[in-house]
């Protein structure tokens, strides 16, 4: 029997810090779900930046809009519908408003390479939220990854996070770059589920956030991680088995082999 697992990243292999500044307000959130605010809203789209940029040597009153438009960026999660072509009209919205949220993450110590998005309602073409990540790997991953390899299990890794992010990522963890999916919304993680089944996988999806809900669906086992303290309500709804700690996954996996076995 051949068996995949699928790992999200953020808050899951890696515990995040998240700044996110609300543009109007002008207030801070801290370790919010990005996705969950896009769900609250019709038209809006989370724009992650894909390079690696160092952000603060950038003139603070240029609109974030140019920023993008020089940059290579995607939509890493949306709640349609979408207008694509006003995610750069906001013109009002300068760089200083996703500054800030660096100088905050500045004061914590953080073990991964920063993150920058913002999320656009798309309908208005108006920027109401400026976000930076970092994070550090959960202490416990490196040997997970490990054992699962001993144990022949098929190890991938699926995030919405910058293809630089996610590779880094995975040199640290262990994992090889063929089986990771930076920049992968919601449908590309249910799509690479739908194929390892098709290649005879039976396969076991780990997430914690609502982007991860429906690749959890399609898997043949749905883990939700609680270690990074803030999950998304709609991936708790689904996820089959919950966990505390990463390490966890290895004795889900001994037990779901026992089952699928049984079947026979």
């Amino acid at each position: 029997m051949k068996i995949a697992l699928v790992f999200d990243c953020s808050g899951t292999l890696v515990r995040v810090k998240r700044i996110i500044k609300e543009v109007d307000s002008q207030k801070f959130l801290c370790d919010n779900q990005t996705v969950d605010i896009v769900d609250e809203k019709k038209g809006r789209a989370l724009i992650i930046i894909k390079e690696n940029i160092n952000l603060m040597e950038l003139n603070p009153e240029i609109p974030i809009a140019d920023l993008l438009s020089r940059t290579e960026w995607g939509i890493s999660y949306c709640n349609p519908p979408i207008i694509k072509e006003n995610i750069l009209k906001d013109r009002k919205t300068k760089l200083k408003e996703l500054q800030d949220p660096v100088s905050i993450l500045d004061r914590f110590e953080i073990g991964t390479d920063y993150g920058y998005a913002v999320i656009v309602d798309t309908i208005k073409g108006k920027i109401e939220y400026t976000i930076t990540t970092g994070g550090c790997i959960f202490p416990e991953v490196p040997e997970t990854i490990k054992k699962l390899k001993e144990m022949k299990i098929k190890v991938f890794v699926a995030s919405g996070d910058s293809k630089h992010a996610v590779e880094k990522l995975s040199e640290l963890i262990g994992v090889n770059k063929k089986y990771i999916m930076p920049e992968a919304h919601q449908n590309l993680k249910k799509e690479l589920i739908v194929n390892l089944k098709k290649e005879g996988y039976k396969v076991i999806m780990v997430g914690d956030a609502s982007n991860d809900v429906p690749a959890m669906l399609e898997s043949d086992l749905s883990v939700i991680t609680l270690q990074n303290g803030n999950v998304s309500k709609k991936a708790l709804d689904v996820a089959d088995i919950k966990i505390e700690n990463i390490r966890e996954i290895i004795n889900v996996v001994e037990e779901f082999k026992k089952i699928e076995q049984n079947k026979k």
